[in-house]
């Protein structure tokens, strides 16, 4: 090969799997504490450049939202789907306990919620991210306002309160929920736990 070649293979920039990179990085944030994980030890763990990720995501901010974004697509999104379903309400609401409480049977799977953990993790998040966590939240809500409203007209949801007080408090005890998972504390207690509280949105 001559020299030429070489050199100019040697400036060629490897291309970026950006599927591989946000797997890897979306793993390490729901594993680990996101304020300790450097970009750095992302670029090593996708065995790819600084520069490399640059290029594709602008900076950590951008590659925290794809990761986000990820999440909810792959995630959040079948919740939303559940609940715009025509199940039944208690139907509805023992799939959401079950899909918060759930935990993989692989040792070192993630537990808890990914969205939950970034929630609680703010301070170290950049403001892109933190608009789109913001979103995602937002989206959540009214999806549960939605589905409490048309449950209420059916004559299955009754208890006596406001659909807004209501989807409020759903997503206050699932996300508890998620925390005490992502802790490590025992999956059946803080299921057991989760339907005692929503035990006031069934009687």
């Amino acid at each position: 090969m001559s020299l030429e070649r070489i050199k100019a293979a040697r400036g060629r920039p490897k291309t970026l799997d950006r599927d591989h990179v946000l797997e890897v990085a979306m793993d390490a944030y729901w594993k680990e504490d996101i304020g300790n994980l450097s970009l750095n030890e992302i670029c090593r763990r996708c065995d790819v450049s600084k520069p490399g990720l640059y290029r594709e995501f602008l900076n950590e901010d951008g590659l925290m939202k794809a990761v986000i974004i990820k999440y909810q697509k792959e995630v959040l999104n079948p919740v939303l789907e559940m609940l715009n379903s025509e199940a039944p309400f208690r139907e509805t609401l023992n799939n959401l306990v079950s899909f918060a409480t759930s935990v993989a049977d692989t040792k070192d799977a993630p537990r808890g919620c990914l969205l939950i953990k970034m929630r609680e993790s703010r301070m170290h998040l950049g403001e892109a991210t933190r608009a789109q966590i913001d979103f995602i939240q937002e989206q959540a809500l009214s999806a549960y306002r939605a589905w409490l409203e048309r449950s209420q007209a059916k004559g299955e949801f009754n208890a006596d309160m406001s659909s807004e007080f209501a989807a409020t408090y759903i997503d206050a005890q699932l996300s508890h929920a998620a925390s005490q998972l992502a802790r490590g504390e025992n999956q059946l207690i803080v299921k057991k736990m989760l339907l005692v509280a929503f035990s006031m949105l069934v009687e």
